[in-house]
């Protein structure tokens, strides 16, 4: 039989002649290569070593040793269910080998990021700012503005380049959507004139603008786990005891067009999502900080 590593390699080649994105091909590296690493310590090497027993025991060693929740050990399995499934198909294995192993019960829940939390996040980061006048620190800054001020994903804002910003027609073109379809987002008028106004700040101070919106001093694209640390420093630095993620200030759009007044139809353009279901979920999540916006303009004022 084949050797696990082999396989792999085979698979990747194969999802990338599928047309898998660039995004989707790295989690599969990356999840390999830690899997790798377990399956070595084990001494598992080739493709008849696996088992449903063993994708158990791999998952386990997530969550005790390495601390994963549930959503990422679900993510986990999703991957090795892909080449479990490639590997069944194309005859290597009597049967899939993550056969019975049951995703875990996530809390589906949206982390909830208070105003109160981002603007104490901008506040210190205008502070900042004035006091150190550093590249990073007026980069982090326009970087959560844009986020919390535009509804993008992680994955969309690492792949943003000043070329995909038209700021004549105030839109964002995504390049890689999740639904991998061409999509655009619309600039509000106070965004478009930060993002102008970093775009003026990075010529002055690099000298040049980099193709990348968002870079290092070098002028290196940032990647996903350097976005992921500056949110932690953040949140750190701050001392926020709640949720500070990327995707929480994404559900904070949300939540915000929600509280000002958007139609379910507008917000599920804005945010993209592909099902309206998915828009309305978000209701029925943050109707506690709804019920404010009810208080304000409450329909029975002046009738009792």
């Amino acid at each position: 039989m084949a050797s696990i590593e082999m396989m792999e390699k085979d698979f990747l080649a194969e999802k990338k002649f599928e047309g898998l994105t660039e995004n989707s091909l790295r989690s599969y590296v990356d999840f390999f290569k830690l899997w790798n690493e377990w399956l070595a310590q084990e001494g598992i090497e080739r493709v008849e070593g696996l088992n449903p027993r063993v994708t158990k025991a791999f998952l386990i060693w997530c969550q005790d040793v390495r601390k994963n929740k549930p959503k990422t050990i679900n993510t986990k399995l999703k991957l090795m269910r892909a080449f479990a499934r490639w590997l069944n198909e194309e005859q290597l294995t009597e049967l899939p080998f993550t056969k019975g192993v049951k995703m875990q019960r996530e809390d589906d829940a949206p982390k909830i990021l208070s105003e109160k939390d981002l603007q104490d996040v901008l506040r210190h980061l205008r502070r900042v700012k004035r006091r150190e006048n550093t590249f990073t620190s007026r980069r982090n800054y326009t970087l959560i503005l844009l986020l919390a001020g535009s509804g993008l994903r992680l994955a969309e804002v690492c792949s943003l380049r000043w070329a995909d910003v038209d700021f004549d027609s105030s839109l964002i073109s995504i390049r890689t959507s999740k639904s991998r379809k061409a999509q655009s987002v619309p600039l509000s008028d106070s965004l478009r004139a930060e993002l102008l106004d970093y775009e003026d700040y990075l010529q002055r101070k690099l000298g040049r603008l980099p193709e990348a919106v968002f870079t290092t001093q070098e002028g290196k694209p940032l990647k996903k786990d350097s976005i992921q640390n500056v949110f932690k420093r953040l949140r750190a630095s701050v001392g926020l005891e709640s949720y500070f993620s990327p995707h929480t200030l994404r559900n904070f759009f949300i939540k915000e067009l929600l509280k000002g007044g958007a139609n379910l139809r507008e917000v599920q353009l804005l945010a993209r999502h592909s099902k309206i279901d998915v828009t309305k979920q978000y209701i029925g999540y943050f109707a506690h900080e709804l019920k404010e916006t009810l208080d304000e303009n409450n329909p029975l004022r002046g009738l009792l």
